[in-house]
């Protein structure tokens, strides 16, 4: 790997586990999920966008945080308990699944994007090439 690549994929995977965590924090404070899934579907995007060879990457570096972050924040006291609400195995394997369908769907979706921007239309990108 070339150190340019090297460097951007360290500061992209450091941008997505920042990212991600104040994904899942906002979402362990906030009981709306359509919110919560288009900012992972919009940030991931933008991730696959500008990184499209480490797509799957950067699905599971931002989805992980939501289903720990609901897990763990209300046993510390960091974010409100919902009364009735119980988060048991099989309910955070059912979030850990949506939420990474969404992270892959927007990351990949991205990394299309970028690439046909880039081969489709390559005058389109401004990169000669």
């Amino acid at each position: 790997m070339q150190p340019k690549k090297a460097i951007m994929t360290v500061l992209l995977s450091g941008l997505a586990v920042a990212g991600g965590a104040w994904i899942g924090y906002a979402d362990a404070r906030s009981d709306d999920v359509f919110i919560t899934l288009g900012l992972l579907l919009g940030f991931s995007f933008l991730l696959g966008l500008v990184g499209p060879r480490r797509a799957w990457l950067w699905a599971p570096l931002v989805a992980i945080w939501v289903p720990v972050l609901d897990s763990v924040l209300p046993r510390l006291g960091l974010a409100p308990r919902r009364p009735g609400e119980s988060f048991t195995f099989l309910s955070a394997l059912a979030v850990t699944g949506l939420v990474m369908a969404v992270c892959f769907a927007g990351a990949y979706l991205g990394a299309l994007l970028g690439w046909s921007v880039r081969h489709v239309w390559p005058g389109a990108s401004g990169v000669d090439g």
